[in-house]
């Protein structure tokens, strides 16, 4: 409270104090209700002067106690916050803990997959004389209850083996076995493996050369090639070897480029043939057609003249043999002309519009076939590569697409079929094109002659 309001009501409550001691009917002087109105404010303000010492004493350790609880509460707020954060970050560094360790599991199984597949796909069989991949059964297919780490921990051994097997190989090794010769007989002998190469040589020592593994599990085949060098080298003698340094794949190219047509009809597929038969028959009425075609001459100035002037003359019998005589459609349309040139102009033309037509019908025979072949034969080499494809995306999901081998009989199937329909599209296109001109020309010299024919009766 403030000194001014409490001097205020000290003030009041002295007046109302003396109005209180006149209301009871005792007469005070003023200068004694005066006096004694000072005497009562001084001892107010000297109270008030202590209340405010108290005051002034208290208010500093007030204030310490209000510091004191602010910081203390700041800190509070403070350690909170640290806590709620805590936390928060504990919980990420826990996701992410998590995180690491889930990749890292998948990590120690795509590795231990990744050995395990090295292991089987390193056959001894593959490369004849070879020494065996010593790895231990348990070490490709572990117990079900092993940890991944432990299989891993195994598998490592992989590595191990792979390298002294590499050394062993580049080191030759030889064991018997059999292999076929390239006359089909199976012959025993010793394989002599060097590297990514190996050797054979039969016991009477006749067949031998470099051999290539069997296919499907079948013995492995004698390629042509020294058999006394490969003999002296599995002897222990000095010789002199090619060694094919792409491990078979260069002889593969040069056999790939050699693809003959059967191979090919027979990498393509089953849409191949309705192809080939569509080629074959449109290529047969095409041969046709232009057999026909080169039988027409057209007639010379000379028969037309014969021809007009016989029917001037009267004599038609002498004109419709002058239009036998062509080697023309253009000779039977005459020749009906000439028939029915008793009958007046309008009868010779409606003969002739009919004859032509009849002209048009052979010309352009066999023709629409030939036409069909040229459009049909490339979507039938679509829907081969369509189904050349389906097969490819099918083998995809059984064995996946690391490995493209497999896969490349459905793309060969696909492109194999595509390239044959464009062999038979584009010779039929051409050939068809090339009759309909011919049809054309026949028949527009036909129509020609038929109308120089009329022409020359009106006159």
């Amino acid at each position: 409270m403030s000194p001014s309001a409490f001097f205020r009501i000290l003030v009041v409550l002295t007046l109302a104090g003396g109005f209180s001691l006149s209301a009871q009917g005792q007469t005070v002087p003023l200068d004694q209700a005066k006096t004694k109105a000072e005497a009562d404010l001084q001892d107010a303000l000297k109270r008030l002067g202590e209340a405010r010492a108290a005051v002034a004493a208290e208010e500093p350790r007030l204030s310490a106690d209000f510091s004191k609880i602010e910081v203390e509460l700041r800190e509070k707020r403070r350690l909170a916050r640290l806590a709620r954060t805590a936390v928060s970050d504990r919980r990420e560094v826990l996701r992410e803990l998590e995180n690491t360790d889930y990749r890292l599991a998948q990590d120690t199984s795509a590795l231990s997959g990744l050995l395990r597949d090295h292991a089987l796909k390193v056959d001894p069989r593959k490369i004849p004389g070879a020494p065996p991949l010593s790895v231990g059964k348990e070490v490709i297919v572990p117990k079900s209850d092993t940890p991944p780490p432990a299989v891993l921990e195994a598998r490592v051994a992989v590595i191990n083996a792979s390298i002294e097997r590499l050394g062993k190989l580049f080191a030759g090794s030889t064991s018997p076995g059999i292999a076929v010769a390239a006359d089909g007989s199976v012959q025993e002998g010793t394989f002599a493996a060097l590297g990514p190469e190996s050797w054979f040589s039969s016991l009477d020592g006749q067949a031998g050369g470099p051999v290539e593994p069997g296919k499907n599990g079948s013995a492995p085949r004698i390629l042509p090639g020294d058999a006394a060098a490969a003999a002296r080298l599995i002897s222990g003698g000095a010789t002199e070897l090619e060694i094919d340094f792409t491990g078979g794949k260069a002889r593969l190219v040069e056999e790939s480029t050699h693809f003959g047509v059967w191979e090919s009809i027979q990498a393509g597929g089953f849409w191949v043939w309705p192809i080939l038969a569509l080629g074959l028959i449109s290529f047969a009425f095409g041969g046709f057609k232009i057999l026909q075609f080169s039988r027409v001459r057209r007639p010379g100035l000379a028969w037309m003249e014969g021809i007009i002037k016989a029917v001037k003359q009267g004599d038609r019998s002498q004109a419709a043999e002058l239009a036998r005589r062509a080697k023309h459609p253009a000779g039977e349309v005459l020749h009906k002309a000439v028939q029915a040139s008793g009958q007046g102009l309008e009868a010779i033309e409606e003969t002739i519009y009919e004859a032509l037509i009849g002209v048009k019908a052979w010309s352009g025979s066999h023709l629409p076939f030939i036409a069909v072949t040229a459009a049909t034969a490339p979507l039938l080499g679509l829907l081969g590569t369509v189904s050349g494809m389906i097969q490819t995306f099918q083998m995809i999901t059984v064995v996946g697409s690391g490995d493209p081998k497999p896969l490349a009989g459905g793309i060969s199937e696909a492109l194999t079929a595509t390239a044959w329909g464009l062999v038979v599209a584009v010779p039929s296109l051409l050939l068809h094109a090339y009759l309909t001109r011919r049809s054309q020309d026949i028949l527009q010299s036909s129509e020609q002659l038929g109308l120089v024919f009329v022409n020359s009766l009106r006159d």
